[in-house]
Formats: C-alpha cells, sequence, structure tokens
C-alpha cells in the first residue's frame, strides 16, 4: 500500500483577488506606466516614412497583380490603402 504525504500549504500559490476599487487603481497604474509603449499607425503618428507618389504605388500594384502575387482581393484592399480610402467592404 502506497501512502502519500503532502504537507499542508502555508501560503496561497495564487494572488487574493482584488476588490473593484483595488483593481481600477492597479488599471490605472499600468495605464500610466506602460502607456507610452502603445502601438501607433504611422500615419496617425505623424512621422514616418515619407509620403510616396500614389501613381507609383497603383503601377507597382498592379505590376504585382498581373504577375499574379495579388490576388483579386489583396489588390483591391491595397489600393484602397493607397487612395486612402480605408473601407473595406
Amino acid at each position: 500500500m502506497l501512502f502519500l504525504l503532502r504537507p499542508r500549504q502555508t501560503w496561497m500559490p495564487y494572488a487574493l483577488p482584488r476588490n473593484r476599487e483595488q483593481q481600477d487603481i492597479y488599471n490605472r497604474q499600468l495605464h500610466n506606466a506602460y502607456g507610452s509603449t502603445r502601438r501607433l499607425d504611422p500615419s496617425a503618428a505623424g512621422g514616418g516614412q515619407p509620403s510616396a507618389d500614389p501613381l507609383e504605388g497603383l503601377k507597382e500594384l498592379a505590376s504585382l497583380h498581373e504577375s499574379g502575387a495579388l490576388t483579386d482581393d489583396e489588390f483591391a484592399v491595397a489600393k484602397a490603402k493607397i487612395l486612402g480610402r480605408h473601407d473595406e467592404s
């Protein structure tokens, strides 16, 4: 017969749940500490790469589409992005 001895746990292996007020305070602390690490869209950030000529971008997309590297849907989405329309319907 095999007996397994399991010592009593004197500590909890997980944190106790916080009440709503403590959780809100903790969330605000995290938000303040890590707010500067959010990812932004380069166009919304106002920086990044200089704006390219849209006509050149469309020509490049058309050549990729004709060669078969882009599907019809991918071509339409990329074309709308270049033209500044973000309605991907």
